[in-house]
Order: C-alpha cells, then sequence, then structure tokens
C-alpha cells in the first residue's frame, strides 16, 4: 500500500510491525537507570548483597562494566513474568541464609517488579509522530509487538500521540506464544487482511528478526538503538539501520524499480 524507504532500501509494505523498547524508545537509557534502582532495592537486606549483585546482573542480562544489556538476557527480551522468575531464582539460589521460595517470590513482587513497571519520562530515539501518521495516511498497517506489558505499552503510546495511529498491540502479557514465536504477527497480519510477506518487522533484537523469519515476512530491519549490535543482528536483517529516523515513507516514479531485499478509536486491537 506504501512505499516505504529503510535506508536505501524500500519495500512495497501493507504492515510494519515495531519492536517498542529499543525501538521506538532508547532501551539502555530508559531502563538502566529504573533496572538498578529495582536491584538496589530488592537486595539490601542482604548482607551478601555484593555477591548477589553480581548474579543479578549475570542471570538477567546486564553489563555493569558499561551499563548495557545484553541482547539474549532476559531482562531485554523475556516478558514481565519470565524476568521476575529469574530474579526470584537469584534470590533463592543465592541468599544466605537460602530464603524459601514464596518469599522469594514475594520479595521479587514487592520490591523489584513494582519499581519497573512504575511511570516515568521515556527518551524516544526520533520523532515518532510524524512517522506514524505518514505511514497511516499511506494506508499502511502499524502495529507494536513487545515483551512489556499492555498498561505501560498503550500508557507510552498514548503519551506521544500515537495510539490513533497503531492497529495492533501485542503485548508480553498478551495470551498466547511471544517473541521470537511468528503468532503475534500472524495475528496482526490476519486481523489486518495482509499477507506476511508484505509485512516489515522493525526491531533491535533477535528475538524480532526471529519472529519475522518465523512468520515468513517480506522484510526483517535491525535498528541499533537497543540491544542489538550489527555484528548480530546483520546474518538475520535485510538491512540494519542506525535508528526508525532512516524510515520514510515516499511514492516512487510509475517506472522506478523496488529495491527489495536480496536474499541470495484509540484503542488498538489486541489478541
Amino acid at each position: 500500500m506504501g512505499l516505504v524507504y529503510f535506508g536505501e532500501h524500500c519495500f512495497d509494505a501493507f504492515l510494519i510491525a515495531f519492536d517498542k523498547d529499543g525501538t521506538l524508545f532508547d532501551f539502555h537509557d530508559n531502563w538502566r537507570p529504573r533496572f538498578l534502582e529495582a536491584a538496589e532495592r530488592l537486595l539490601s537486606r542482604f548482607s551478601n548483597q555484593t555477591e548477589m549483585q553480581d548474579a543479578l546482573f549475570r542471570t538477567l542480562g546486564y553489563n555493569a562494566s558499561d551499563g548495557t544489556f545484553g541482547e539474549d538476557g532476559p531482562f531485554a527480551t523475556a516478558t514481565s513474568d519470565a524476568t521476575a522468575y529469574a530474579a526470584a531464582t537469584v534470590l533463592h539460589q543465592y541468599s544466605r541464609p537460602t530464603l524459601p521460595w514464596h518469599q522469594c517470590e514475594q520479595l521479587v513482587r514487592l520490591e523489584f517488579a513494582p519499581l519497573l513497571a512504575e511511570g516515568f519520562e521515556p527518551l524516544a530515539v526520533t520523532e515518532l509522530a510524524p512517522l506514524f501518521s505518514s505511514l497511516h495516511e499511506h494506508r499502511v498497517g502499524v502495529v507494536v509487538i513487545t515483551s512489556d506489558d499492555r498498561a505501560p505499552t498503550e500508557a507510552m503510546l498514548a503519551k506521544f500521540g500515537l495510539s490513533r495511529f497503531v492497529d495492533y498491540i501485542g503485548c508480553g502479557d498478551s495470551p498466547g506464544r511471544h517473541k521470537p514465536a511468528p503468532d503475534q504477527l500472524l495475528t496482526a497480519a490476519n486481523l489486518l487482511d495482509v499477507s506476511p510477506a508484505q509485512s516489515v518487522v522493525v526491531g533491535d533484537s533477535a528475538a524480532d528478526l526471529q519472529m519475522a523469519r518465523a512468520a515468513g515476512a517480506g522484510m526483517a530491519v535491525g535498528v541499533l538503538t537497543g540491544v542489538g549490535s550489527r555484528e548480530t543482528l546483520g546474518p538475520m536483517a535485510d538491512v540494519v539501520l542506525d535508528s526508525i529516523a532512516e524510515i520514510r515513507v515516499g511514492v516512487s516514479p510509475p517506472d522506478e524499480r523496488l529495491r527489495e531485499p536480496d536474499r541470495s478509536s484509540d484503542r488498538p486491537s489486541e489478541l
């Protein structure tokens, strides 16, 4: 429906599925301070706090030396429930004396998870409304598929004036399988009556691109505003961009051939 340029590559897209954190919003700058505060609060009562902090950072995929989150770590890719389970497991394995499992789960629910769920001032990677508005005007379906929960996702989209442009949201607390499984992308394509081959996935992690491939998406686009690198995203992506600021919508002359990738209501719908 719309000729969309991804850097120098273009694709006749009927649907574009965006990841949220690390794609629309800067992952490290948004999540680092909240994660560190939550970790400090969770571990403050333990005498072996340093040992437990090292284990928590390692388990959740946080690199304290450079302040970044690993691409394959639970914090970057897993649902909030899975992240909470991993944190509780660290408490159970490293607390001295060992805490019962139910106390570990309770501590995470009370001291760790709430800080991560609180509202905050997110940093967008670029001006989002003009891009979403342009896609909407060209009748390109706009989808957001994230591992985050629905309530904070909808709040962030509304805060940036994006809700009315988004046709479908798939979240970590939505029913069914989540990224890297293709289910949510396939559901969105079915809802919008679009073939997966006419869709594009844009994301910062391997899970996003694996979802694209599993669903048979026509194009997979990696971005470098999150946990992935050009080296890790490149083998799975048709193109890797510095950010979604390199995405634009345009109309080509009738005789211009598409440079497709070489492979040689304010309440969006939900599951």
